[in-house]
């Protein structure tokens, strides 16, 4: 068949095709009727030439510009680089410089409350970026019923529990008290203040209760009880004990001393003599026991040290007691049963106890309470103020509320009724005042000055509007330490940052194109002269150029910019070389290429070589380079910022990036990954826009797809 085909396209072309019948297969007798007339020249009558291109005619940067838009991650970074310099602009622009919106380094910014406030995009309750932080462990107030440190309403889903701390508050509730030795050399000890025992009068009773456990990891020592007086004299009321109680009549273990001791008791405290025979030169001293005398001392628990570690024991109670009517009340003070209420009295009231050694709290019981705290409602919404007279004058003045004060109703009050009529509120709606509480101190008219002074006035104003605020603010990625929104702080200094990065890097380019097309195209000995003054300028590391640069930056005379106009002249003077480096290298690879050297032969001068011919081929590497000196130079300011060379208190992108580097836990994380993830954006962005120019400007792909 294929060779039927064959001969006919033959004979088609001989003109020699004859009407006849072929026979195309002898086992069926199929046949092929061919007629001259079925063979023409479809084109004999007409002319044939070449058709004109309906395309149209594109130049080298349309045709970069079509292959830069087939890069979908071109696209995407060159947006979000977009995006991020309208925002630089933009926010700065429209935000109010009010409180906290104010980041202006040298403004105050927000007031004390506003520091660290989270952020919120979205209301209160929702759970996510709603302002509020989920608070664990705080100690619960049972007196005010609200968590310690918190008032009312600015907090929800509460949950209570009980829990035991080693730890004294005045919200907790019994508990031991655990003394320990402090050196394993030197006994512990727990002492009441001093205490005036009329021994000969009355009788005094000492009871003692321990617990049978270990204090932590330190080692249960024996005790005893001693007295001792303020010249630290000694007499101890036990021997050394292990007994989980112990109880001591003080009258009879005086009894026990010798007279020896009770002389030196009586001697030292009360100069009194001591009652019985007379001192008899050469007669030894009797030993029998005497009677009692006066003693002024405190009453000590003294803790054996332990030289294997540091010994303890875990008090129970101590309770002093006397048939001294006029000492009953005293000694009933100084006793405690509770560890904490003991250890959370005044140092200096009459009934405290104290420690040269080391003391604590053990197993205090406490309520604790989980809940939501609402961050925006605690600083901004509805709270008590003391509002003085002269603040309320220029309240009055901003229709807020009127003062009806007169010389009868004057005087300090708390009477709702009273005070409404005295301070009627005029902006009900959104003033500043919503209720007055108190009116404190009598107030007194001023004819001078034709105005009431010395009282104030316990309000419950509006916190915004306290703050300065003309409704409740809303910070979207919250503020920092410094009391300022981050959200416009963070755009304010990428601004300043872009336009440094974008100057610097605008200068750097050219001058690397410029120094490196000349060293690559002309080599030789100027390439060889050139390249030693890089390799001797390059040879500086950076960080020494900067920070010699910064030391005599305040030469510029320029107050807080003399550091950025320090690190603008390091950066000019070593950024450029990079450029150079690339540039010279693509005028290697591209001048001996075959339409330079046709160019050159039709008389082409060597500045259309270079920036007609050559340049623009080397243009692919050398802007993604280029591109990538904007992040560059924000990664030098950060890191300069960080090893506190200089340029703190800016408001550059690298500086609020590194100030931020504490904040890596609790509840101001945030302060770090906000700057840390625009930073990384900028490096993906860029790189991703880099790599598109560089493919979309590179010749060698002219007229296909990236």
């Amino acid at each position: 068949m294929d060779l039927l085909i064959h001969v006919l396209e033959w004979g088609q072309r001989s003109n020699m095709i004859k009407e006849e019948k072929f026979l195309l297969d002898k086992n069926t007798g199929e046949e092929i009727d061919i007629k001259q007339s079925d063979f023409e020249f479809v084109q004999q009558d007409s002319k044939i030439h070449d058709t004109k291109f309906k395309s149209k005619a594109t130049t080298f940067f349309k045709d970069s510009i079509k292959r830069f838009c087939k890069s979908k991650s071109a696209i995407v970074g060159g947006a979000i680089v977009g995006i991020l310099v309208l925002m630089a602009i933009i926010v700065p622009m429209c935000t109010p410089d009010v409180g906290a919106f104010n980041v202006d380094r040298l403004s105050v910014g927000g007031q004390t409350v506003e520091k660290n406030i989270q952020p919120k995009l979205f209301p209160a309750g929702t759970g996510f970026w709603d302002g509020t932080l989920k608070k664990t462990e705080v100690v619960f107030s049972e007196e005010t019923q609200t968590p310690d440190g918190y008032r009312e309403g600015v907090f929800t889903n509460l949950v209570t529990y009980p829990k035991q701390v080693n730890s004294a508050s005045k919200l907790g509730k019994n508990g031991y008290v655990a003394v320990f030795c402090a050196d394993s050399r030197l006994n512990g000890n727990f002492y009441s203040p001093y205490i005036d025992f009329d021994l000969n009068n009355f009788t005094y009773d000492v009871e003692i209760t321990t617990l049978d456990e270990t204090y932590l990891n330190y080692i249960s020592s024996p005790y005893r009880l001693v007295l001792v007086t303020q010249d630290g004299t000694s007499y101890p009321l036990t021997d050394f004990t292990t007994n989980l109680s112990t109880t001591v009549n003080l009258n009879d273990a005086l009894e026990d001393l010798s007279i020896a001791d009770v002389e030196k008791v009586a001697t030292v405290l009360e100069n009194e003599e001591i009652p019985g025979e007379e001192e008899v030169p050469g007669k030894e001293e009797p030993t029998e026991p005497v009677e009692p005398v006066g003693l002024y001392a405190r009453l000590q628990v003294e803790v054996q040290a332990q030289s294997s570690g540091i010994g303890s024991i875990i008090i129970d109670d101590i309770t002093l007691s006397t048939n001294n009517p006029e000492q009953e009340d005293l000694l009933n003070s100084i006793s405690f049963t509770s560890g904490n209420e003991v250890l959370t009295r005044d140092a200096t009231a009459s009934n405290a106890w104290n420690s040269t050694s080391g003391k604590n709290a053990y197993k205090v019981d406490f309520t604790y309470c989980d809940f939501t705290y609402d961050q925006y409602e605690d600083v901004y919404g509805n709270q008590e103020k003391t509002l003085s007279s002269t603040a309320l004058i220029g309240y009055q003045a901003q229709g807020d509320i009127k003062i009806n004060l007169s010389a009868d109703h004057a005087y300090a009050t708390t009477d709702k009724d009273e005070l409404a009529s005295r301070f009627p509120i005029i902006n009900t709606s959104d003033g500043l005042i919503v209720e007055v509480v108190e009116q404190i101190g009598d107030a007194e008219y001023n004819s001078s000055r034709n105005r009431w002074d010395n009282y104030s006035l316990v309000c419950v104003v509006r916190g915004y509007k306290y703050l300065g605020y003309d409704s409740i603010p809303t910070f979207i990625f919250g503020t920092n330490s410094d009391r300022r929104d981050y959200f416009k702080l963070i755009f304010t200094s990428m601004r300043f940052s872009f336009l440094l990065a974008i100057g610097v890097s605008a200068v750097n380019i050219v001058v690397g194109l410029v120094w490196g097309s000349i060293s690559g195209y002309f080599g030789g000995w100027t390439d060889i002269i050139m390249e030693r003054i890089v390799e001797i300028i390059g040879s500086l590391p950076l960080t020494v150029v900067i920070t010699l640069c910064i030391m005599y930056g305040n030469q510029f005379n320029r107050g807080s910019l003399s550091d950025v106009i320090a690190l603008m002249v390091a950066l000019f003077m070593t950024g450029w070389m990079g450029v150079a480096a690339r540039t010279r290298t693509q005028f290697y690879r591209f001048k001996g290429r075959e339409y330079v050297l046709a160019s050159r032969t039709l008389g082409a001068k060597d500045r259309r070589l270079i920036f007609r011919h050559i340049l623009p081929n080397s243009m692919g590497t050398i802007i993604t380079g280029s591109i990538l000196m904007i992040p560059s130079v924000i990664y030098t300011e950060a890191s300069i910022a960080y090893l506190g060379l200089g340029l703190s208190g800016q408001n550059m992108f690298g500086v609020i990036l590194s100030e931020a580097n504490s904040n890596y836990m609790g509840d101001t994380t945030y302060i770090l990954i906000i700057p840390t993830f625009f930073m990384a954006l900028l490096l993906v962005s860029f790189n991703l826009f880099g790599n598109g120019l560089r493919d979309a400007f590179n010749p060698q792909l002219k007229g296909g797809d990236m």
